[in-house]
């Protein structure tokens, strides 16, 4: 049994608006801004978790191409 139940919105469903500030720029980022975009991947991650490390090379190259 999970201590919490999901929240999670059914796949396919549209993101809701939502703005966060850039790590790099420290500028606000909106989902708008990704309008034109095909896709866009948002991350929630800990850069010095063991699983993050183990695929952090491989987000670089993605997030690169």
């Amino acid at each position: 049994m999970v201590a919490m139940e999901s929240k999670m919105l059914p796949l396919g469903t549209p993101a809701p608006a939502f703005g966060l500030p850039d790590v790099t720029s420290g500028k606000s980022v909106a989902l708008e801004d990704f309008a034109a975009s095909p896709a866009l991947l948002v991350a929630f991650i800990c850069n010095h978790c063991p699983y993050v490390k183990h695929i952090l090379d491989g987000f670089v190259a993605f997030a690169r191409e």
